[in-house]
Formats: structure tokens, sequence, C-alpha cells
């Protein structure tokens, strides 16, 4: 008999789940390129961004909650949005906006801990 590998830390879920965020941001930026882009070119990004986040999201829920890891990608995700918007397309993000994003990350801090 092989002896069951250990789980993987909180750690490293929590960076698996942070790849996933990465790569669903990666592919709602190609859809906001999708109107003033090459589709052709855009399609295959955006398919292999959604195939990592999902293949990400499937091993990190193989050894966590699903409430947890829900949390932690679409918490990262907002973030990473709300500062490429203002980054690459020049898009104003609001105190609101900013505080809201702030207690994202509070909340995701929390839920983790």
């Amino acid at each position: 008999m092989s002896p069951e590998a250990a789980p993987p830390s909180s750690l490293l879920l929590l960076a698996i789940a942070c790849g996933s965020a990465v790569a669903y941001t990666v592919s709602m930026v190609a859809m906001k390129f999708w109107s003033s882009g090459p589709p052709a070119l855009l399609a295959p990004v955006i398919a292999l961004a959604l195939l990592v986040a999902v293949a990400l999201e499937i091993v990190a829920l193989r050894h966590e909650r699903l409430g947890l890891i829900y949390i932690a990608i679409l918490g990262i995700e907002v973030v990473l949005i709300a500062a490429v918007t203002s980054l690459v397309f020049g898009e104003q993000v609001s105190g609101r906006e900013l505080a809201g994003c702030l207690l994202v990350i509070a909340g995701t801090a929390l839920a983790w801990s």
C-alpha cells in the first residue's frame, strides 16, 4: 500500500486560488478587448484562460470547502479586475469602490484565518 499524499497547506491552496483568479481576470480582460481586437486571436486566449482557471479551481476544491475557495477566488478576482480596469483601461476607481475592495480583502483574509 502506498501512503496517501498529505493535503496541501492552506498557503498552497490560497496560491492555487490566486492562480485561478488571475486566469479568470485574463479571460475578462480578453473579453473586454473582444469588440476592438481580432476575435480569432482573442477566442483562444479566453478559452485557455478559462480552462486554466477551472482546472486550478477543481484542484483547490478537492482539498477545501467550496465556500472558502469561492470566496478566495472571487475576492482576489474583484481586486485584480479593479486594478486592471484602472491601470490598463484608465477607468477611475472611486473611493467607495476602493473601500469595497479593501472590505473584500479583509473578508477574504477573515474567511481564511
